[in-house]
């Protein structure tokens, strides 16, 4: 691993977007739980640290580490820890100011603002700082001093919130990253497929051979080629069809391996195993339990009867480790997991599958629960149910797509709910949604496309009396099923 700039944030959201701004600039970043002690933070032989929370009372929050400010590595700490650097520092800080018009800032020339216009930053909320001796102010609001730098010490201190479009907030970053740590612009695809495949290979025996479980998502599949151009014929896939997919996905994914990317696949046909284990269940967080045990029930019986196998590639994602807290459980004592790209977010896997020569279609292919159509299904898992979710989602989809609307869209699918006509009739429910912020909208469709794919579905799928569009924002994108 590169040697990265550290995240550590009391609010995961910012330091998943401090996190994707650095690596945007091209910088190695990673971001680390608040309360990682310093031992942990220097395996990583860190080139800064940034350190962000909320402001509020003065101190150091709880759980951080401490030391890391006397470890000699450059630090930013920014709003609620700059207060407290400026409080562990000797200084003093005051109760905090809102205001309802923006506050201007005034910033001194420093390596930390380069190419910045002060007069276009502004602040909603400030707690004035009075710096020690041994601290340097550089950042003013009025005369409040928000910002100071350590005399001896790379500490840097700044109440300055990092927000999603803002090009100075993105400054600051690219500034502390190139100017004070002297990282280099380097986190690029190329450095992303040599660090994968140098990592499957360390993780394997000379002639040890490996299976890649295949899912038809990106992830899943760029592990594959990666462990393909890593291990040659050494590698062996894995398809198991759950009986959950969407309407000819089995298929395509299997002739997209074989004859597109010159992967032969092992296919396992367990849909009854699923549809039985999945009877009567109801709650979705049953449903995903479910499916994930018996996929691994699944992986570790065949692995079981295949003993050259020796390790499984799974396509863990850094947003699934940030979720977790860690990567995937061994399936047994005597296979190694290999996630080759557990450091990277999905939007830097979709850019990888480009710059692997991957099919388009893997590359832009949307999102898929885990537990597949049965999480898209509002009560009882059945196969007539699957089967009616599977005709209507394959509607919407070819709708969305002759439309030409399919690129402007995060993710658009079809869900089902039991009708209030009559039990033995459905409700289909029509999703469409564009990304905004760190939140998902419906979209505003025209409605000559959701007038044509009712009178569709009505007419080709049995068991339907109606077709509604879900409106409902998500707030975050795990809510968006």
């Amino acid at each position: 691993m590169q040697e990265p700039i550290i995240v550590f944030c009391k609010e995961r959201s910012n330091a998943w977007l401090i996190c994707r701004l650095l690596r945007w600039r091209q910088v190695c970043s990673l971001c680390l739980p608040f309360d990682t002690p310093l031992e942990e933070l220097l395996t990583y032989n860190p080139k800064g640290v940034i350190i962000s929370a909320p402001l509020g009372e003065p101190g150091a929050p709880d759980g951080l580490d401490s030391r890391i400010f006397d470890a000699g590595v450059p630090v930013l700490a920014l709003d609620g820890i700059a207060a407290a650097l400026c409080t562990m520092s000797g200084g003093q800080v005051a109760p905090v100011i809102y205001s309802t018009t923006p506050m201007p800032l005034t910033l001194k020339e420093h390596p930390l603002f380069q190419e910045m216009n002060a007069t276009g930053c502004a602040l909603r909320m400030l707690a004035p700082l009075t710096p020690a001796e041994g601290l340097e102010p550089i950042a003013f609001s009025g005369e409040d001093v928000i910002g100071c730098a350590h005399r001896e010490k790379p500490l840097y201190a700044l109440e300055y919130p990092i927000e999603r479009n803002d090009p100075d907030a993105s400054q600051i970053l690219t500034n502390f990253a190139y100017s004070i740590c002297k990282c280099r612009a380097d986190w690029n695809e190329d450095a992303m497929i040599d660090e994968a495949i140098a990592a499957i290979r360390e993780g394997v025996p000379k002639d040890g051979q490996v299976l890649c479980a295949i899912s038809g998502g990106v992830d899943s599949a760029v592990c594959a080629k990666l462990a393909s151009m890593a291990l040659g014929d050494r590698l062996r896939c894995l398809f198991v069809d759950t009986g959950l997919f969407r309407q000819g996905e089995v298929q395509y994914v299997i002739d997209a391996f074989q004859r597109e990317m010159g992967i032969p696949v092992d296919h396992i046909n367990a849909r009854e195993s699923f549809l039985q284990a999945l009877s009567g269940l109801i709650d979705a967080d049953s449903k995903e339990r479910t499916a994930s045990r018996l996929m691994r029930q699944t992986l570790t019986e065949y692995l079981a009867l295949r003993p050259e196998l020796c390790a499984l590639v799974m396509g863990t994602n850094y947003s699934d480790v940030l979720l977790s807290g860690g990567g995937s459980d061994p399936l047994a004592p005597s296979i190694a997991i290999l996630e080759p790209i557990r450091t990277l977010f999905k939007n830097e896997v979709r850019n990888l599958a480009g710059v692997l020569g991957m099919p388009a279609s893997f590359a832009s292919r949307q999102s898929f629960p885990s537990s597949g159509l049965a999480l898209r299904i509002y009560g009882r898992v059945t196969e007539e149910r699957l089967n009616v979710l599977r005709a209507a989602d394959a509607c919407w989809l070819e709708e969305i797509q002759e439309a030409g609307l399919d690129k402007r869209l995060w993710q658009y699918f079809a869900t089902l709910v039991e009708s209030p006509d009559a039990p033995s009739r459905h409700t289909i429910c029509l999703r469409a949604i564009q990304a905004s912020q760190s939140q998902g909208l419906a979209a505003r469709l025209p409605y000559d496309l959701m007038e044509r794919t009712t009178t569709r579905i009505l007419s080709e799928v049995p068991n339907v009396s109606r077709v509604v569009y879900d409106l409902t924002p998500s707030k975050r994108y795990g809510m968006m099923e």
